[in-house]
């Protein structure tokens, strides 16, 4: 029993014996960061006796001792824990570094002959003597390591996420793209991750897209049987708005890659309409149109030409009663060919809006929209579709219908931003319907909503009404820019302008004015009338330019330069505006990707 009772003891106090020598490590290190590092020092030495074979040690002793001026003993204590630990490349490459900061540049170079030439061919210390170096920020010896290391093992391949990395450090753009395309080559996998890092190069640097498509062309004449490079090609030209290229190189993927199915050529398409780039969409639809009903994707193809049909609708002024009637007849022929479903959602939420708000047949959007909610549709899908049928009722004057669905939305979808978008919708309708100061109080109460951007709408309603109520603390003016707000909103142009003249001419001044001309601006945006919006937005900037609405102003200005009148020059004079004069506006992130991109 006496036996068991000294061996248990034993054990117990091993854990505590063996707990203190961390202890006396964690002593010396915060005298060190206290400054006594010749007391670090003497600690550090008096642990090592007993504990030799403690790597780190020799790095701790090593990096007080050059802090006190002892260079000499502080490389002594490097050199043995090199020669006690070959293979502990930390220790080779702290004694680099302390060569280089005592400027023994010989003895520097030296070492890294010997490290390089010492080095095995063995992936595991390549990649641990390399990326120490790199961890130090010294990218030019990580770069012979690296180099070295494809030497050894015989792979000109390896290593090129890590030496893309240095290349870029180093600002060797064309390096860069050659690693890019030789992980590419070897690792097909990799292209979107290589999208994504060549995304954040083209935001700083628009020469770069110049330099890796050159090397892409040169590398594509030896790869022309590599989908995977041709698919590159089409990404790159696409950064690039070289959509000629791009359609010709999808052309070539379909017929040569596969089969005629169409499925790039699809996505490109589906780009373009995204991108606004309208020809070359029409362009995708027609190849793919030519394939015939039997084609893999003609559904797909049938949605992305109707989509097409009415982003071509709405951007047309002024349009005819043909254009109405074909874009009518295109959605009752599309569910006669197909119908309701998850695929076809997307054409679903247009047709009620074009039927609601353009043809104002609101009870065949109705009767279409309710009906649609039943058949397999997605959660997020039926609150999108619940969400339009409000602003249905809402339109045509059925407030509690509305309220019904935005509550069902807020139910259904709490855990997620349509739960949010329904709850400002709710604060829009009490809007609209001047029930101003209820609206306020929602508002108010979503201004820390999760969602960004509905955290953002709130808090400008928020202001909008705190800082335009009348003279006599009434909302008349209120009501009237409101009633213009709906009108806009439900595409009634000429009751927007209407509600508008109504205000400006019941007063001499109010503080709204500027709201009035930023609204117009926004009607004849909406009516593809560009040169009247920069009109009003010319003269809100010239009569309030201390307002909180010039900021807005000049960012819809800068797009229209931009977009509509190709006024890169201005453009970009009115997006730096913003910078300049406006640095806390909401609007300065997205002016910078803008001005990038010019």
């Amino acid at each position: 029993m006496r036996k068991l009772f000294f061996i248990l003891i034993f054990f117990l106090t091993c854990p505590y014996l063996y707990s203190q020598t961390p202890i006396e490590l964690e002593q010396a290190r915060m005298l060190k960061d206290k400054g006594e590092v010749n007391a670090a020092i003497d600690m550090y030495k008096e642990f090592i006796k007993q504990n030799k074979d403690n790597k780190e040690l020799y790095l701790l002793i090593s990096d007080c001792l050059f802090e006190v001026g002892e260079d000499k003993e502080a490389e002594t204590y490097l050199k043995k824990s090199i020669k006690l630990f070959p293979d502990y490349y930390k220790a080779k490459v702290a004694l680099y570094i302390l060569y280089e900061q005592t400027n023994q540049n010989n003895k520097k170079e030296k070492l890294l002959r010997n490290i390089l030439s010492s080095l095995k061919a063995n992936n595991s210390d390549i990649q641990s003597l390399g990326n120490e170096f790199i961890s130090k920020r010294h990218w030019a010896e990580a770069k012979q390591v690296f180099l070295k290391g494809r030497e050894l093992i015989f792979d000109n391949t390896a290593y090129s996420w890590q030496l893309s990395n240095i290349f870029l450090q180093e600002g060797d753009y064309q390096n860069i793209a050659k690693e890019y395309l030789i992980q590419l080559e070897n690792n097909p996998k990799s292209l979107k991750q290589i999208q994504t890092n060549l995304l954040g190069l083209f935001a700083n640097n628009n020469e770069i897209a110049n330099i890796i498509e050159k090397e892409w062309e040169t590398y594509w004449k030896k790869h022309k049987e590599n989908p995977y490079f041709a698919q590159f090609g089409v990404w790159l030209y696409n950064q690039t708005k070289q959509y000629d290229k791009s359609f010709e190189l999808v052309k070539l993927i379909d017929n040569k890659f596969e089969d005629g199915s169409g499925a790039t050529m699809l996505s490109f398409g589906e780009d373009m309409l995204n991108s606004n780039n309208l020809d070359y969409a029409l362009k995708a639809v027609n190849y793919m149109l030519k394939k015939g009903k039997d084609a893999v994707f003609y559904q797909r193809c049938k949605i992305l030409s109707l989509s097409l049909s009415y982003k071509q609708f709405i951007s047309k002024n002024p349009k005819t009663e043909k254009d109405f009637t074909t874009l009518e007849n295109a959605y009752n022929n599309f569910f006669k060919e197909f119908s309701y479903s998850k695929q076809t959602f997307e054409i679903i939420l247009q047709m009620g809006n074009f039927f609601a708000f353009y043809i104002n047949k609101p009870q065949e959007a109705v009767d279409m929209l309710e009906e649609s909610i039943n058949k397999g549709l997605s959660t997020n899908q039926k609150g999108e579709i619940k969400l339009l049928l409000a602003k249905i009722y809402n339109r045509y004057g059925d407030m509690w219908q509305a309220s019904l669905y935005c509550s069902q939305v807020e139910q259904d979808c709490r855990n997620n931003y349509l739960a949010d978008e329904a709850k400002l919708l709710k604060a829009l309708f009490s809007f609209y319907n001047n029930e101003i100061p209820w609206a306020l109080s929602q508002f108010k109460a979503l201004r820390s909503s999760t969602t960004k951007l509905i955290a953002n709408d709130a808090m400008s309603y928020s202001i909008l009404i705190e800082e335009n109520i009348d003279q006599d603390s009434t909302y008349n003016g209120l009501k009237l820019y409101a009633n213009a707000e709906r009108e806009l909103e439900y595409n009634n142009i000429e009751g927007a302008n209407a509600y508008l003249d109504t205000l400006t001419s019941s007063y001499l001044y109010h503080p709204l004015f500027d709201e009035v001309l930023l609204l117009r601006a926004k009607i004849n945006i909406s009516n593809n009338n560009f040169s009247k919006a920069k009109e009003y937005l010319d003269e809100l900037l010239k009569k309030y330019p201390y307002e909180l609405t010039a900021d807005d102003a000049l960012f819809t200005l800068g797009n229209i330069y931009l977009n509509q009148l190709n006024e890169k020059a201005l453009a970009k004079e009115t997006l730096e505006k913003i910078i300049l004069d406006y640095p806390n506006s909401i609007y300065v992130i997205e002016a910078r990707k803008l001005l990038n991109e010019l």
